[in-house]
């Protein structure tokens, strides 16, 4: 059977453009690598919390049951995925771990289990995907060091306790908040990563988060002049400052503001960017433990060679439109169309236009062929 359209991936991205092609009465399916829906949530650590707010929290149709202001933990917006997908009665194929896409008059899009054809499809698999981790320099730490990727985290108190050295490299939302639990497990934490610009989580009585979506900040379009010259002076990640942690969290931890760039003899090296050491001891023992908030790189090999950039291997797109292949989107990437783009209170704006230009060409122009 040809559907209209097929979903990759089941997570808030793919859930909204599920909600957005049932409106329009389009015969599709999700496909969802994992078998329940809002495991990918359910998977990261205890103790992770979103930095928005609940009011800023929503997909499109039903908003989570919690007070407005309320920062949800993972398995609340995991549970809250789950119950959104039974609300609206989604076809969520789950355990469906796709292998390969290919253009045969339609989609052909082959999983671990079954082959589905679509006339369109959407790649909602989300900005992390595949963790990243820089080889090189994990291969400088000897054996008696445990490393993880921050994806692999489920509890602190089992990697990290009074008895532990911790190294966190990557200063960002996950590096802050993962070193804050080291500390609060009672380890003793070097936090390491440049410095990243951390907004005050109130202002002038107001949550940061009103702030930022009242003055139009995360709607602008990032395919636009003002857009992108917002992305352009930002120059990277910036988060949401957390509570000052207690003096004794404090305490326990070393924030050294810079690039790790080896690690020999006992030694870190880094490139630093402010006026403190390039160097610093963190002898190996026992119980030492690397944590690699590093980031994730999504690969996209099971996608039509026609559909990626020779070079980076990853998709050439506009706004979610493929450059190269008719019928072909994208969702849930960061910036894609927006700040908010790959957010769960941003994501279903991007599903509705998204979905509307599936939905033209549905009508117009019959199967898809390359452009």
């Amino acid at each position: 059977m040809m559907l209209d359209a097929l979903v990759i991936g089941g997570g808030q991205a793919g859930l909204a453009a599920a909600y957005h092609l049932q409106r329009r009465n389009l015969n599709f399916v999700v496909l969802d690598a994992h078998v329940r829906t809002g495991d990918s949530w359910r998977r990261r650590w205890e103790g992770l919390r979103l930095f928005s707010p609940q009011r800023f929290n929503r997909l499109p149709g039903l908003p989570p049951d919690q007070d407005d202001w309320y920062l949800p933990t993972r398995r609340e917006v995991a549970d809250y995925l789950e119950h959104y997908a039974r609300h609206f009665n989604l076809p969520i194929h789950g355990d469906q771990r796709v292998r390969r896409v290919t253009y045969d008059r339609g989609y052909r899009v082959e999983t671990n289990e079954r082959t589905y054809h679509a006339r369109q499809v959407i790649v909602a698999t989300g900005a992390y995907r595949t963790p990243r981790i820089p080889t090189s320099l994990a291969e400088r730490f000897p054996a008696p060091v445990s490393q993880y990727h921050s994806s692999e985290i489920r509890e602190l108190g089992a990697v990290a306790d009074s008895g532990t050295e911790v190294l966190v490299v990557g200063a960002g939302a996950s590096g802050q908040q993962l070193a804050r639990l080291a500390a609060t497990a009672g380890a003793q934490v070097t936090l390491v990563g440049p410095q990243v610009p951390n907004l005050p989580r109130r202002l002038l009585g107001r949550d940061i988060y009103w702030w930022l979506y009242r003055s139009g900040i995360m709607s602008l379009r990032t395919d636009r002049i003002p857009g992108k010259w917002m992305l352009a002076e930002a120059g990277g990640e910036v988060t949401v400052g957390e509570p000052p942690p207690e003096s004794e969290e404090r305490s326990r931890i070393r924030r050294l503001t810079g690039e790790l760039t080896d690690y020999r003899d006992d030694t870190l090296h880094f490139r630093n960017t402010d006026d403190g050491p390039d160097s610093l001891l963190w002898p190996v023992r026992a119980r030492g433990v690397v944590i690699w908030c590093t980031g994730f790189r999504n690969h996209y090999d099971w996608l039509p060679a026609a559909a990626l950039e020779p070079a980076s291997r990853l998709p050439t797109h506009r706004g979610g439109v493929s450059n190269s292949l008719a019928g072909l989107y994208f969702l849930g990437l960061p910036n894609l169309r927006r700040p908010s783009s790959s957010l769960l209170g941003g994501v279903g704006r991007d599903a509705g236009e998204i979905v509307a230009i599936l939905v033209d060409r549905h009508e117009n122009a019959g199967d898809c062929t390359y452009l």
